[in-house]
């Protein structure tokens, strides 16, 4: 292994990387990504109907995870190293602030009104309550231990948290902060993402090379399905399920009905986060070793275009916004 891959490992394993109102539903022109890139501690600017970097954005602290509304006008980052959140205006691709929320934040999502913004602490075993206008920590929810991906439920209602070293997620009432069910799944799970139809939860499992099927009603699990070496997370998509296998290098895709596989794609070294355009016709990963974005068809899976782009791409979470005619 290279001393550069080796460092990176170090810090996988170390990380282990005015109002947000989402308004009227608008046209768009077209989608644009922000990834954060780890290494160089920067967010490269994507068009993502071009596949071309527009801009360049310094982010100090590591920054791994983002949130980002589809039609809001925020992103939020969090950076490990610097103890915060960093807040993008995805309009004007400027850097606007930052909150300072202790800790080790990692996963972050944020809620469909805009407000407020969840941080995964993973040193405190904690959900983070962050009201981005306040710039302020204002609560917080108990998780397992080591929380890393979080995910909301489109209505805003509930969220979910996959708690790696207790290998389980938890679900909770959004507005109270009420546990609604912890449930175990496989080997350290690290990614967690709800489908589209909001009926399922898929939690992915670095440890035991899975996916762990969860139903969001009565939080049963459905089914465990094999994947690619070391899997990180999962975007649902044209009725199959992608997710990013890290050590193999490799998409893994499954049909989202019957959980049967269908394809493992050689997608970029050390694949990492993963998100859906919002037409579902195409996915986007972010290949942490290649400092690549990879566009994949949903349908043909082939892989139409990679582009490079910062130093040490994760892009953990949701990364995509569309931009209004």
């Amino acid at each position: 292994m290279s001393p550069r891959k080796t460092a990176r490992r170090l810090v996988f394993a170390f990380a282990l990387a005015g109002p947000a109102m989402a308004g009227p539903s608008l046209a768009s022109a077209g989608e644009t990504a922000f990834v954060t890139n780890q290494e160089d501690e920067t967010v490269s600017i994507v068009d993502l109907d071009t596949m071309t970097v527009t801009k360049t954005i310094d982010m100090p602290g590591k920054p791994a995870g983002i949130a980002a509304l589809r039609q809001g006008s925020r992103a939020f980052v969090s950076r490990p190293e610097a103890k915060s959140i960093g807040i993008l205006d995805t309009k004007t691709e400027t850097m606007i602030g930052e909150i300072e929320v202790g800790g080790g934040p990692l996963g972050i999502a944020v809620h469909p009104s805009g407000s407020p913004v969840y941080v995964a602490d993973w040193y405190s075993h904690s959900l983070l309550i962050v009201d981005p206008q306040a710039g302020t920590v204002t609560g917080r929810f108990e998780t397992g231990e080591s929380p890393s991906g979080v995910a909301v439920f489109d209505d805003g209602d509930r969220l979910v948290t996959a708690d790696r070293d207790s290998n389980q997620i938890s679900i909770f009432e959004a507005g109270t902060g009420k546990v609604l069910a912890r449930v175990k799944v496989g080997e350290r799970p690290f990614g967690v993402t709800i489908s589209p139809d909001q009926r399922r939860i898929y939690a992915v499992n670095v440890g035991s090379d899975d996916v762990t099927v969860v139903d969001a009603k009565t939080y049963e699990t459905i089914a465990s399905v094999p994947v690619g070496s070391h899997p990180y997370a999962a975007a649902e998509a044209n009725g199959r399920v992608f997710v990013t296998d890290q050590y193999a290098a490799t998409l893994s895709v499954f049909d989202a009905a019957s959980f049967e596989p269908i394809e493992t794609i050689d997608i970029g070294e050390y694949p990492e986060g993963i998100e859906a355009s919002g037409d579902g016709r195409f996915v986007y990963v972010a290949n942490w070793f290649d400092n690549t974005l990879a566009k994949v068809d949903t349908d043909s899976l082939e892989i139409v275009q990679t582009l490079d782009v910062g130093n040490g791409p994760r892009a953990f979470g949701q990364f995509i916004v569309d931009r209004p005619q």
